[in-house]
């Protein structure tokens, strides 16, 4: 399949120009920028709401309860839609073009579009709750405009996801059939789907709470309950959408940091396929817009003990790679290793959750013989914030994998490894301490909503502490890498600066670091997913010097180089 013809414009260097840039680059350095900033803001509101927690009777900086849910609230929306989905849209944007050999994405434009559509979205989601709005709040038109600004974001979102889906199926390059897609571009192709069919339901619930609230079907003094909106994305398994170009991405750069591409492809490629069918669960058993999500369900109940089997399937075929190559300790590797322990851990503690929904089904069976009083019960508590701690760990330590392991390709040169160790040790050990804390809470039967609750007897007090610590420290983790982003930007080199740092088999080590406009010389000729481990790749009219050697140099030809046949995939046979 031929390249997107046509290169995007030059960098912007005006405003103007910004507000309508079309190559591919600076608008993924911009998502992640932005994002970064936001998920900083969004830890620390998690922070000050953890803090309060602490105390529950007694407020240190919100001023009410109501104030304390609205602190609560803007977080998770932040961390999620302001801070995670954004920075992962970003790399997605920057890397998938040169994964599958575009020149640009499908729809140049659009995403500097959606971009602007988000920022715009993010700055009225803050002003709305200065003003008084969101869950929680008293004034009816903010409320409803928090739902419009929230829902802002959620449909730019949904724009940069159309953009990214069409350019993995209308842009690859030739030779590259879609079973000879790099795992990182084919998990966000899954990604981009899955966020197709189920943000559409999260604006359809941010849509009925608007109504709920400006036709005063919901008092705005029970404004609150809209917390739950969110819980249809934030709740297991739909969290575990956030995971699942962060599992691609690890594969891929185990494969690299090894020296042993991962083998049987097309196997991983169906392990990150089903995993992301299995995220949809919560969708399928209704939106949960007043109300939180019922896990007394059998699709739920299934779906969340089969999500364990692909994750920890390709962390399998990943550690093949591991037991047959060469290891060396850099912060790609080690957070490609924890993103993927941390993701595996989040699926396996949400199974706790599961004890109440399966006892509860065989004491419908067997009244006499199963003692109910005796289960496990943790649905409706601060259980669920220990599952989305977890899953936050795993994005944040998965992305500043990636962005050391791409930084060659997004600044021209090798981010600092000790800094990016640091903030990996850091966020890894944050959110495991922070999943403790609300873990061992929600064992108390602390609920999972802000509302006021008597810390001063039992434990509460210290899991309160416990949690607080993690979010500081993963809070600590991020604030590193906004300033390793910073100093990278600002010593940012001119594309075509460098080759391939770390001898990568895909197709984006083939263009120079940083890509120029435009990407590659002319569209590659691919006949396998990692055409630069044997010398295979070949331009459309020319040919590399080196055979492959990632350095973006090539020479003309007398002849074109042929295309390889659809059918012909011998270097990708699984095994």
């Amino acid at each position: 399949m031929a390249a997107v013809s046509g290169a995007p414009g030059a960098t912007p260097t005006t405003i103007d120009g910004w507000l309508g840039v079309s190559d591919h680059k600076p608008v993924g350095r911009l998502f992640i920028g932005g994002g970064v900033l936001f998920l900083v803001t969004s830890l620390v509101l998690a922070l000050v709401a953890s803090y309060e927690s602490v105390d529950g009777l007694g407020f240190q900086i919100a001023r009410d309860p109501d104030e304390f849910t609205q602190i609560w609230s803007l977080s998770r929306e932040l961390m999620i839609f302001g801070g995670l989905v954004p920075i992962l849209l970003g790399i997605g944007i920057y890397l998938v073009p040169l994964q599958i050999g575009a020149s640009s994405l499908a729809f140049a434009r659009g995403a500097a579009g959606a971009f602007w559509t988000w920022l715009l979205g993010a700055g009225l989601l803050i002003v709305d709750y200065l003003l008084n709005g969101g869950p929680g709040g008293g004034r009816g038109d903010f409320v409803v405009l928090w739902a419009a600004s929230l829902a802002m974001m959620v449909g730019a979102i949904i724009w940069g996801l159309v953009i990214l889906a069409s350019t993995v199926l209308g842009a690859r390059t030739i030779g590259m059939t879609t079973e000879r897609v790099p795992f990182t571009s084919w998990s966000y192709f899954v990604f981009s789907l899955v966020g197709l069919f189920s943000l559409p339901i999260t604006l359809a619930e941010l849509l009925l709470a608007a109504l709920n609230i400006r036709y005063q079907h919901l008092p705005i003094e029970q404004s609150e309950v809209l917390v739950g909106v969110l819980d249809g994305v934030t709740r297991a398994p739909a969290i575990y959408w956030l995971t699942i170009p962060v599992l691609g991405m690890a594969v891929d750069m185990i494969g690299v940091h090894t020296g042993v591409p991962v083998r049987l492809h097309r196997t991983v490629m169906a392990l990150l396929t089903v995993f992301g069918l299995l995220t949809f669960g919560p969708h399928l058993v209704g939106m949960a817009s007043i109300r939180t999500i019922d896990y007394n369900n059998a699709v739920l109940v299934l779906g969340l003990l089969a999500v364990v089997l692909p994750v920890l399937g390709t962390l399998a075929l990943a550690g093949d790679s591991l037991r047959s190559g060469s290891i060396s300790v850099n912060p790609a590797l080690a957070g490609a290793l924890l993103s993927g322990l941390l993701l595996l851990a989040a699926t396996l503690v949400q199974l706790l959750g599961l004890v109440e929904p399966i006892m509860g089904f065989f004491d419908s069976l067997f009244p006499d013989s199963v003692d109910m009083t005796n289960s496990l019960v943790l649905n409706g508590t601060t259980f669920h914030e220990a599952v989305t701690a977890l899953v936050v760990g795993a994005v944040v330590v998965g992305v500043i994998a990636a962005l050391q392991h791409w930084s060659s390709k997004l600044f021209g040169r090798s981010s600092a490894a000790s800094p990016a160790l640091f903030a990996i040790a850091l966020a890894a050990a944050g959110s495991v301490i922070w999943a403790v804390g609300e873990l061992a809470a929600g064992i108390a039967d602390q609920p999972q909503y802000p509302e006021l609750v008597d810390t001063s007897e039992g434990s509460l007090q210290v899991f309160g502490v416990v949690a607080t610590i993690g979010v500081a420290l993963l809070l600590g983790a991020v604030a590193v890498i906004a300033l390793g982003l910073v100093g990278s930007v600002v010593s940012r080199k001119p594309a075509g600066s460098s080759g391939d740092t770390w001898s990568g088999t895909t197709l984006e080590w083939a263009a120079p670091s940083p890509p120029p406009l435009g990407n590659f010389p002319a569209p590659p000729v691919v006949v396998s997913a990692t055409p630069l481990a044997h010398g295979e790749l070949a331009y459309d009219g020319l040919r590399s010097e080196s055979g492959g050697s990632g350095s973006g140099d090539a020479e003309s030809e007398d002849a074109e180089s042929a295309p390889a046949e659809p059918g012909d995939n011998t270097r990708d046979e699984e095994g």
